[in-house]
């Protein structure tokens, strides 16, 4: 993620894609992407809860054609994950 500053003096949050993965463009490795961010941002901005909820918010605003399949697809994922955690 970048900052970028702005004009009007404020701060614009842009995401970068390294493609680390295969070009794979299902909803499900776009649910894991979406899981492995969520990860990654708690373990490292734990002082900022919500800023994972307004980059799904976002994601949702600016991907309206196939967000909900993803973001469907990233809750399954998510709850694959807290079993894992839960069983051991």
């Amino acid at each position: 993620m970048l900052m970028i500053p702005q004009d009007s003096g404020s701060k614009e949050l842009v995401m970068i894609d390294f493609g680390l993965s295969k070009g794979n463009s299902t909803n499900e490795a776009k649910g894991v992407d979406l899981y492995v961010l969520e990860r990654a941002l708690l373990s490292t901005h734990s002082a900022a809860p919500k800023l994972f909820s307004t980059i799904l918010k976002t994601y949702r605003e600016h991907n309206r054609k196939n967000s909900e399949s993803a973001v469907g697809k990233y809750e399954e994922v998510r709850a694959r994950g807290r079993k894992r955690t839960m069983v051991g």
